[in-house]
């Protein structure tokens, strides 16, 4: 049996098949729906003790809603941001017209601007979180602490409910559950080979984007320990692949599938919506808001748009490499995404250091550099498999 054929993943299926209408039933009841870009600064736990449903827009990965948005900004802008301004102006993805608010962090320059251009059109209640680029002052986390006690006013003020130290607690506790259960599915791909592909576990982590966070917890329970008893989808000598870079889209497979088919296997994705946002739970003790700030800003692997940030990523990198024997990584970044593009070269020449291979792939979620890039990962795959041999 493959994790997909489990009947608790069928029913997440028949269950995000039918969210949208669910939503809509929901918003004709008074439930407000919010909206958020990924990034992991916007913290669901505050959207959901308001009483709101938090909805991740983070779909990507077609050109078509990257060339609806050269309507309104230039081809400089990065390929995801385009395509939450695209998806917005189609108006195909349900999920994007439905809100009631927009949370948009302010992290890197372009998201920033997704986030301006939906304010532009002014049919939407835009919230902008101001994210600091320096997380270890004091005043950094002061200043992001009370950016998020802006956000629970403007909640409260939305959805008429008072976020509560007692339902922002049990918002807490929730979150945690998830965050802990990816961890421990994550964990489970330690083993060689490992019992769930790389292409099902970020489909597993999309589908929390959108899925009632009470069902989705109990069918990531299911699934946990479904696959502890699971045997292996790949083959034992499959050459184990660490996947660095910004993110990975709901709808953005394309390498994670020309890897499968190259024979590689993707064993842990340090991305933004990957090992950053499962790896470490929010303190449920104390003052529960600034327990937050912490969880988001601190505690968390920083983005790159943090300054002093790249080191900590290589540690952490190294350390995943050595945990989940890892023969090599695949970099992955989106066309104009300047700020990962520069810290690649960085990471290429201290992996070499450590003797760790590293490809660098870029896209812009076209369909001609299928063909360049299945070579270059097929080549890739094959120098590690040789240098194996060579051992």
């Amino acid at each position: 049996m493959t994790l997909m054929e489990l009947r608790e993943l069928s029913d997440l299926d028949t269950h995000l098949g039918n969210r949208p209408a669910q939503l809509r039933a929901a918003q004709r009841k008074g439930v407000k729906v919010v909206g958020f870009f990924p990034g992991n600064y916007v913290p669901e736990e505050i959207i959901y003790a308001s009483g709101a449903l938090p909805i991740c827009l983070a779909r990507g990965g077609s050109p078509e809603p990257v060339d609806a948005a050269l309507t309104e900004v230039p081809d400089v802008i990065c390929p995801f941001v385009r395509a939450q301004v695209g998806e917005r102006l189609l108006k195909t993805n349900p999920y994007y017209g439905m809100i009631d608010m927009l949370v948009a962090p302010i992290t890197c320059q372009h998201l920033k601007k997704a986030g301006e251009i939906w304010e532009y059109h002014g049919d939407k209640e835009i919230f902008k979180l101001g994210v600091p680029h320096q997380n270890d002052a004091e005043f950094s986390l002061e200043y992001y602490a009370d950016r998020l006690r802006v956000m629970k006013d403007r909640l409260e003020a939305l959805t008429g409910n008072e976020i509560t130290d007692e339902k922002l607690g049990e918002a807490i506790t929730l979150y945690n559950r998830i965050r802990g259960l990816l961890r421990e599915v994550s964990l489970l791909r330690r083993a060689a080979p490992p019992p769930i592909s790389s292409l099902e576990f970020v489909k597993l982590n999309h589908a929390s984007f959108y899925a009632d966070p009470v069902f989705f917890a109990d069918v990531l329970d299911s699934v946990y320990h479904e696959l502890q008893g699971e045997k292996a989808v790949t083959k034992a000598e499959a050459p184990r692949l660490l996947l660095l870079g910004p993110n990975v889209a709901d709808g953005d497979y394309k390498v994670l599938g020309l890897v499968a088919a190259a024979g590689g296997e993707i064993v842990a994705e340090e991305l933004c919506e990957g090992i950053r946002y499962y790896w470490h739970d929010i303190e449920n003790e104390g003052d529960l808001r600034r327990s937050l700030a912490r969880g988001y800003l601190i505690d968390r692997l920083p983005c790159a748009f943090i300054r002093r940030s790249a080191k900590k990523r290589l540690d952490f990198a190294l350390k995943l490499v050595q945990d989940f024997d890892v023969s090599g990584i695949i970099w992955y970044e989106i066309l104009q995404c300047e700020v990962y593009n520069a810290e690649s070269y960085f990471f290429a020449q201290r992996m070499r250091e450590h003797n760790v291979p590293m490809l660098i792939l870029e896209s812009d979620y076209g369909t001609a550099d299928v063909g360049q890039l299945r070579t270059r990962i097929e080549a890739f795959i094959e120098q590690i498999r040789k240098a194996g041999d060579n051992d």
